[in-house]
């Protein structure tokens, strides 16, 4: 009998710790849009409507509202706990809060919400990633089982199967789940571009048919391109580099990357100018590229300009006071 109530009991500890949790003090501005003034009417006018509290809560999380939203979240679980949404929303917005014990609590939403729903294979899937975050390998396995033993052709368990894996510094039986996931969904672009990745990582040409199957299902993706510009880099053939940078640039002209990428490729060859002009563009593309303005420097003091090398060393060092080379490069120049 206590069996049946542990799960209501689980919820009302949550929902307990929620309100007892310290609230920031909320910016009324932040509410201040046409979609929440509306919502916030409509549920004024029916506060114990589940599906209005749902929507409003929707609606601060993405203004990143998360008292708000958990609020709403709570009461509406509290009128009518049997719709996974709101689980996997309240498990969203606790994640991303990131308060202490919040990923705690966002787990065991998500493992409450597995126990409502057994059947439910996107429940299922949510909190074996929740388990890959928290780094509970072993039931996030667990979890992706109870999928493939009811489905076991279910491309996106073997997916998050091959997630686990990596993350586990498993590559054999990453790339064993990831080749699966692919097998039973030839259109699943993350598997491909994981072992597109883990490839390269490899050295091993077949990484590039990888980062081209994801071209194929998307041609505008840019992840897939500079991979590929990365794996001809590391490789030394750097004409096709420069190829697939410049065809990114064409389409995409303040894709900061590319440009940083180019500079690197520079520098290798000797290139100074060219490496330079690269990096500089990089630092107008992405005003907050923290290594493209330290190798903008080097290049200035390889060069001989030793005062622009110092004012780039001392950009990079106060945006990212612990970026080893920029506070090595202050030290070389005989800065503190």
């Amino acid at each position: 009998m206590m069996l049946r109530y542990c799960p209501l009991l689980l919820l009302f500890c949550f929902f307990w710790a929620c309100k007892n949790d310290p609230k920031p003090a909320v910016n009324p501005q932040d509410a201040q849009n046409p979609q929440l003034a509306k919502l916030n009417a409509l549920v004024e006018n029916n506060p114990n409507n589940d599906s209005l509290l749902y929507l409003r809560a929707d609606a601060y999380y993405q203004l990143d509202a998360y008292d708000e939203a958990i609020r709403d979240l709570s009461k509406a679980i509290q009128i009518d706990s049997m719709q996974p949404a709101y689980y996997h929303l309240l498990g969203d917005a606790l994640l991303d809060y990131a308060r202490p014990g919040d990923s705690k609590r966002a787990l065991d939403v998500m493992e409450l919400a597995a126990q409502r729903f057994p059947e439910r294979f996107i429940t299922l899937l949510k909190l074996s990633e929740f388990q890959l975050i928290v780094r509970q390998h072993s039931d996030a396995l667990k979890t992706l089982d109870k999928i493939l033993q009811r489905d076991p052709q279910n491309a996106e368990a073997f997916f998050m199967a091959g997630r686990v894996a990596l993350d586990k510094g498993d590559t054999t039986n990453a790339i064993a789940s990831l080749q699966k996931s692919t097998r039973f969904d030839a259109s699943h672009l993350d598997a491909w571009m994981f072992l597109g990745r883990i490839f390269s990582n490899r050295d091993n040409p077949t990484a590039i048919q990888y980062f081209d199957n994801v071209l194929r299902l998307d041609s505008t993706n840019l992840e897939a391109r500079e991979y590929k510009g990365i794996y001809y880099k590391r490789k030394g053939d750097f004409e096709k580099a420069f190829e697939v940078y410049r065809d990114i640039i064409i389409h995409n002209p303040d894709y900061s990357n590319a440009y940083f990428d180019l500079g690197i490729i520079y520098l290798e060859l000797d290139s100074l100018n060219q490496a330079y002009h690269n990096f500089d563009i990089a630092t107008k593309t992405d005003p907050l590229f923290v290594k493209a303005y330290y190798y903008r420097g080097l290049c200035s003091e390889m060069k001989g300009n030793k005062e622009a090398a110092l004012a780039d060393y001392k950009q990079a060092n106060g945006m990212s006071p612990d970026y080893k080379e920029a506070k090595d490069a202050l030290t070389r120049m005989g800065q503190k």
